[in-house]
């Protein structure tokens, strides 16, 4: 199969893929056992604009790997995990490896935010193309578009 087959096979896949599981983070425990899966990290309180400034000065300071610079919206960050989400989701919140490209929420930001969890059975390939359709719909203030910069 040619590489545009099997992307436009991955693609069909993904047009038809609905979680397994859906949920609003409570507690950290709830990702024990959780692999593959798509986030979204919200602000529910505070200056969405504020945000955005303080990422973008906390970046610049470069005491931590931050994702990329998009603009100002209430969804901060749409991202994924084929590994263990727990683990990202830790590195996001701040206690991560600094060289990490992550959030780091506790070093830079005030306000209250969710994050939603949504599970998938899908393969890396097909994942990403999911995740990339909801960050395309989301415009995230954060974090690069497509997989590997493509």
């Amino acid at each position: 199969m040619s590489y545009i087959d099997k992307l436009i096979a991955n693609c069909e896949e993904a047009k038809k893929a609905k979680p397994t599981n859906e949920f609003v983070l409570g507690e950290l425990s709830e990702l024990d056992g959780i692999k593959t899966a798509i986030y979204i990290i919200e602000q529910v309180t505070g200056d969405i604009n504020g945000a955005f400034d303080s990422l973008s000065k906390y970046k610049a300071s470069k005491e931590r790997s931050c994702p990329a610079i998009n603009s100002p919206s209430k969804i901060m960050y749409v991202g994924s995990s084929t590994t263990g989400v727990k683990s990202r989701i830790k590195q996001h919140l701040g206690d991560g490896n600094k060289s990490t490209y992550a959030l780091h929420l506790k070093h830079w930001f005030d306000g209250d935010y969710k994050i939603t969890i949504m599970e998938f059975d899908r393969t890396r390939d097909v994942l990403q193309i999911i995740e990339d359709d909801i960050s395309d719909r989301l415009s995230p203030a954060f974090g690069k578009k497509g997989g590997n910069n493509k």
